[in-house]
């Protein structure tokens, strides 16, 4: 995937995924969603979130790993937006794990919490690039039975109204 064009700005336009058998994928179609969630390493999202809290743990980002970042989570965005709009929902819930769908809400929990504190939220209540793409990737997420009841089970929704009372 392409994640940054010269001006260090994050763009989306190449989604091709190499499955383990070798074939490329576009996961924005409906077969490549299908195809991907059928091929892929079950341990996708874990390992994405991995990634991520990798990238997280720097002092200062800069704009490369921002775009990274943002990378990570539209790719889970788009796997979870496009399983729901073509109809994968069995696919989804049967090839990702709850252990995965677990990890994955603890990070959006982390992030909520992060967001209560971020300067820009407080003053501003405005949700801008990355975080924008972060809040977009949980609204695909809990699309899904299993994320949004993990979601209810967690303290995710009482950090939101913590984070919207910042």
């Amino acid at each position: 995937m392409n994640s940054f064009n010269t001006s260090n700005q994050a763009v989306f336009t190449v989604f091709d995924v190499v499955l383990p058998n070798g074939i490329r994928v576009d996961i924005r179609t409906r077969a490549g969603t299908a195809a991907f969630l059928k091929h892929s390493n079950v341990n996708y999202l874990s390992s994405k979130v991995r990634e991520m809290r990798k990238i997280q743990k720097k002092k200062k980002l800069n704009a490369y790993d921002k775009a990274m970042l943002a990378e990570l989570n539209c790719f889970i965005s788009i796997i979870a937006a496009n399983a729901y709009r073509y109809e994968c929902h069995d696919l989804f819930r049967e090839r990702v794990a709850e252990s995965e769908v677990q990890c994955w809400v603890e990070y959006a929990i982390e992030q909520v919490k992060r967001l209560t504190t971020s300067e820009s939220w407080i003053k501003t209540g405005d949700l801008k690039g990355l975080d924008e793409i972060i809040f977009q990737c949980w609204t695909n997420m809990f699309a899904h039975a299993v994320p949004a009841a993990f979601a209810f089970e967690s303290d995710f929704f009482s950090a939101l109204a913590d984070m919207i009372k910042a």
